[in-house]
This record gives C-alpha cells, structure tokens and sequence, in this order.
C-alpha cells in the first residue's frame, strides 16, 4: 500500500493518539487471517478490509502520482542504480506493500526483477490485471514467506505506516533484513510525524467507508530501529508535500544497507 490518499486528516486532528493506543494500545495486538493462512493482528485485518473495498477509488488517485513526484522517482532511480550496481541486471527485488503496482511497474523499467507484496487481496488482484508482466502476491511483511537472502534490495514505500505498534515494526524489520542478501538495499518512506511519533484514525478514505490507522513518524526513532534490525543507513532526506498531488505531510525517505552480523536481538548484537 503506498499510503494514505488524499483525505481530510486535518480534519481528524482530534483523533491523533500520540504513543497511544494506535502505537501500542489493545486494538494492535488481535489476531486474523490473510488469504493462505499467514496470520496477521486484528488491525492488519481491519487495514486489508479496507484497501479491499477502497481499491478502485485508490488506485485511480495513486497509479499515476509518480509522473507528479520528481524526488520519489529520483530516489527510486538511486536505489535500482545501487542495487544493479552491487548485484547486475535484472537484480530481485521486493516492493512491500506494493498497492496497485505502479512503484514495481517504475522500478521494472529501471531494469530490476520486482515481486510485489501486499495485504489486500483486491489491490493484488487489480496489480495483476494492471500488470500482468509481474508478480504479485498477497501477504503480510510482518512474516514474509520467502526465503532467507531472497532479494537483493527491496522497498517499503509508505507501507510501514500502517504497522502502528513498535512490536509489529520490529518484525517487519527483522523479515526484511532476513530476507535480503547482505549489502542488499532497503528504501524506506514514511510520513514524519510534526510532533514526534503518533498515529491517526480514518473511517473515510476518497469516498469510501474504512477503518484503519495511520502512523506518523519520529524519524530518529526509525532510524534507530532500521540500524538496530542489521542496516546501516546511508541517506535520510526530509521533503515537504507537493502541493494538489498527495495528502499534505511532511516525507522522510532512508535509504540503507543491509549489514551482516548487525542485527540485535534482545538488546545485543548478533
């Protein structure tokens, strides 16, 4: 999923939760089940229900947004240029969280080999259709079923941001170093949170009725946390929204690089 499309979140200021229960509160810790068995917490369920009935309206406002986002597409360049310079043409690479395709179907014609993941068995359903071409699977990065070093980079672009306990971000972390070869590539996009880390609830998203969470971030905290699960981050670019294109938040981008040998568990370096 690539992020919230434009919806009234000022509007829905009353609702932030900052470190509250969206970040770590009852409604994170339920449990459900995903097309294949993977299970997923109660608010993943409520996220994929949603992207499932708001497919169309999403897709239609997001498919073609990279043409209006010139840095998203220079950063997405850099990457499918250090991932083919460390690993050669036609490197594999996992786009979670992949929403309609567009960002695979970009980062394809930049010469990558690109698996897309998502939640929601509809947004996989219209990838496919869109994109015929490429893969595309239903899943949850908090388990990704692929095997260890199965990529050489991969992306999360402004997927992370419905992974509203610390818990659940940790496990998507730990499953996209697991499954990257070492000096893989990872780019991470969030939105940045203007008071530090919080989340927001929406019930409306383009029209259409949905109950999901939003997380907003403290950038050093997740810079914190990507080191901690085994990457060493080489870049962090903060921009503002382009205006009339995308929900008007502030972006945090990391690029990073997976390091053997980095990853902590408990506290402790491995």
């Amino acid at each position: 999923m690539t992020g919230p499309a434009q919806h009234d979140e000022e509007g829905e200021a009353h609702r932030v939760d900052a470190g509250g229960e969206g970040a770590n509160g009852p409604r994170a810790h339920g449990a459900a089940k995903i097309a294949g068995g993977e299970v997923i917490s109660e608010h993943q369920a409520r996220v994929r229900r949603s992207y499932d009935v708001v497919t169309d309206a999403y897709t239609e406002r997001v498919h073609d947004e990279l043409r209006h986002k010139p840095l998203d597409r220079a950063l997405l360049t850099a990457f499918a240029e250090q991932v083919r310079g460390e690993f050669g043409p036609h490197a594999s690479v996992c786009d979670a969280g992949c929403g309609p395709g567009h960002v695979a179907a970009f980062l394809t014609g930049l010469g990558l080999a690109v698996t897309g993941i998502d939640l929601s068995p509809a947004m996989v359903d219209r990838a496919r259709a869109l994109h015929p071409e490429l893969i595309f699977e239903v899943g949850t990065m908090t388990a990704l079923e692929a095997a260890d070093g199965r990529w050489q980079g991969l992306i999360a672009f402004y997927s992370i941001i419905h992974l509203t306990s610390d818990a659940e971000i940790r496990a998507a972390l730990r499953e996209f170093h697991r499954t990257v070869v070492d000096r893989g590539v990872l780019l991470v996009a969030v939105h940045l949170g203007e008071l530090g880390d919080a989340t927001v609830h929406a019930d409306e998203m383009l029209g259409v009725g949905v109950d999901m969470d939003f997380r907003f971030f403290d950038a050093e905290w997740l810079v914190g946390e990507v080191r901690a699960a085994g990457f060493e981050v080489e870049a962090r670019l903060v921009r503002a929204p382009y205006p009339d294109v995308e929900v008007q938040t502030t972006r945090v981008y990391l690029m990073a690089r997976r390091v053997r040998g980095k990853e902590r568990v408990g506290g402790m370096e491995t």
